[in-house]
Formats: C-alpha cells, sequence, structure tokens
C-alpha cells in the first residue's frame, strides 16, 4: 500500500510530454494516437525507510512490443492479469535494483493508461532501511537503438535528489549512498 505522502511524490510532476503530433491529416494509428520517434521512459522513485516507491511510464505501443516479444503471446494485454504478470517479471530482470546488497523484487501495485503513455506503480522492500541503492534500468534497450530511461529518485529521510539517465544499452549500475 502506496502512503498518500509517496502517492503525492510519485505523482506531482510525473507529467511527460509525447512528441510533437504528426501535423499530416491521416491519423498516424487506427486510434488516432500521437506517433513517436523517440523510445524513453520516466520513473519517479521515492524510498523511505525500507520501502521504494515509484511511477513508471512509457509508451504503451513500446512497452507492448517488448512485452509480445518476450512472452511470445501476441494477443498480450497490458491490462490484464498474464501482462501485469508479464510487466513484473521483465522489470526484475530489466530493472533491477539492489537495496543495502541485497536484490529486491518489483510488485506492480496498479498500471493505468492514460492516452499514449503506460504508467506502472511499482514498489520494493528491503529487510531494513535502504542506506545503499545500486540500480540500472536497460528496459526496453534490447529493442530499440535509441531508448533512454530517466529516473528521479529522492530519498524522504536524508532529502537527497538524484536524477540518474540511461541510455545506448548501459547496464552499468549507478549507486547511492544515504
Amino acid at each position: 500500500m502506496i502512503a498518500g505522502w509517496q502517492k503525492a511524490v510519485l505523482l506531482a510532476g510525473a507529467a511527460m510530454s509525447t512528441a510533437p503530433a504528426n501535423t499530416s491529416s491521416a491519423p498516424t494509428t487506427r486510434h488516432n494516437r500521437v506517433s513517436h520517434d523517440f523510445h524513453v521512459s520516466y520513473t519517479r522513485m521515492a524510498i523511505e525507510g525500507p520501502s521504494i516507491s515509484a511511477q513508471i511510464r512509457m509508451f504503451g505501443d513500446d512497452i507492448t512490443k517488448v512485452l509480445v516479444a518476450r512472452s511470445k503471446t501476441p494477443a498480450l494485454a497490458l491490462n490484464s492479469g498474464p501482462g501485469e504478470a508479464a510487466a513484473q517479471a521483465y522489470l526484475t530482470t530489466s530493472f533491477p535494483i539492489v537495496a543495502n546488497g541485497r536484490a529486491l523484487v518489483p510488485v506492480i501495485v496498479s498500471a493505468t493508461q492514460e492516452r499514449d503513455m503506460w504508467s506502472y506503480i511499482v514498489t520494493w522492500t528491503a529487510k531494513a532501511p535502504i542506506t545503499t541503492l545500486s540500480m540500472h534500468n536497460a528496459a526496453m534497450m534490447e529493442y530499440f537503438d535509441d531508448q533512454q530511461n530517466i529516473v528521479k529518485v529522492k530519498h524522504i529521510g536524508s532529502g537527497k535528489e538524484a536524477t540518474l539517465f540511461y541510455s545506448g544499452g548501459s547496464r552499468a549500475d549507478q549507486v547511492m549512498k544515504f
């Protein structure tokens, strides 16, 4: 369960603009959605005590393409139990988080769609208050050469904040100490 302050931290300013709309009169897809020529995910993460809560936003067509390819399930729907299970399994390998030297397991709390964007609320729980955090976000990099992942981190106890940037298929961990 996400505490009220954590939800506020995650949702405040979490809007991410999409690419400029196609100016032709023809729709870009059969659902008249905005086309995008770049691949990006944006994560806002709050850490308090042993808990991490995050909102991960990405283009719905990108994450669908990735999860369908990985699961080999052509009709996989993101808003289904199998879709959330596939996303959770994918986050475990593509966005690993280690706190205090121990790998944490992501739990998807909710998944929602806003126009072309897909948003996951994810939690991780450590056994003790988090003093060291190591992570890399390689989500979708194996599918899109230009994939970029941005992670904004706020540690509530220390007030420490950081913006982490991942691109080019990098799997190098970035480490924060609180």
